[in-house]
């Protein structure tokens, strides 16, 4: 038990916040105006001005053929967007964990369908439409660092749609930037056509909630993505431990 605590603390010892990769560009094709939630750790929902959904904030918003760059949390604890079109309850999620530096380092990532018509619900506002998720720069193409493409009308496999389905994504940190484009053309859906210009920077610094006390003597807690890559992977990162640790804690 000792041996286990000590080795979970070396893995959560990586979770620091030194190192960068790029950021998260969306591309919005959709003939409308879509809007975008996070939640980061389990906290509220937010959007512009930092401010939570339940106390009056407003989401970010992308209109049609705009694009936005949102910069990664990079303290290694999970986030997640939330994309919807008119329905905010009828959503589209990435999620994510940035893990900067240690042995476990790297971006884990997903896309989900999960909870996307309601709680418990399966579905997504984005079924008629092409979805496509690549990852760019010196990452691209390392172990499971791939596009995940969700073509209109057809369940997407790359997606999640059960909670043990083997779809969390590792790219290497100084991966460049991952775009999602959203109802994207037929002409564009199998080549990256994505363009830089007149891209919108928003802040995505998470707002300062009151936080539960500390209990030191608890062991600590490695966010569910990065929990869910080992349990169906070992190519990366390459320790032979990872997956046990995993395991162990996981249970």
């Amino acid at each position: 038990m000792v041996a286990t605590k000590l080795a979970l603390g070396a893995v959560m010892a990586a979770l620091t916040t030194t190192g960068s990769a790029g950021s998260l560009k969306i591309k919005n094709h959709c003939s409308g105006t879509v809007n975008i939630v996070i939640s980061h750790n389990g906290g509220c929902d937010y959007g512009q001005s930092k401010k939570c959904i339940r106390d009056g904030g407003k989401p970010y918003q992308i209109k049609s053929n705009g694009s936005t760059s949102f910069a990664w949390i990079g303290d290694g604890k999970g986030a997640s967007l939330k994309i919807s079109k008119s329905d905010p309850k009828k959503i589209l999620q990435y999620e994510y964990a940035l893990v900067k530096s240690g042995d476990y380092k790297g971006l884990y990532w997903d896309l989900s369908d999960l909870d996307g018509s309601g709680n418990g619900l399966v579905g997504t506002p984005f079924r008629g439409d092409n979805v496509h998720v690549k990852p760019s720069g010196n990452g691209a193409g390392k172990g499971t660092c791939v596009p995940i493409k969700c073509a209109a009308n057809k369940v997407c496999l790359d997606s999640y749609q059960h909670p043990d389905d083997p779809n969390t994504k590792w790219c290497p940190v100084d991966t460049g930037d991952i775009w999602i484009a959203l109802c994207q053309p037929n002409s564009q859906f199998n080549s990256r056509d994505l363009n830089d210009e007149d891209i919108e920077i928003v802040d995505t610094t998470p707002p300062q909630e009151g936080e539960a006390p500390v209990d030191d003597s608890a062991a600590p807690v490695m966010p569910k993505i990065v929990l869910d890559y080992f349990l169906h992977h070992t190519e990366e990162p390459s320790s032979p431990a990872a997956a046990k640790v995993s395991r162990a804690y996981y249970a």
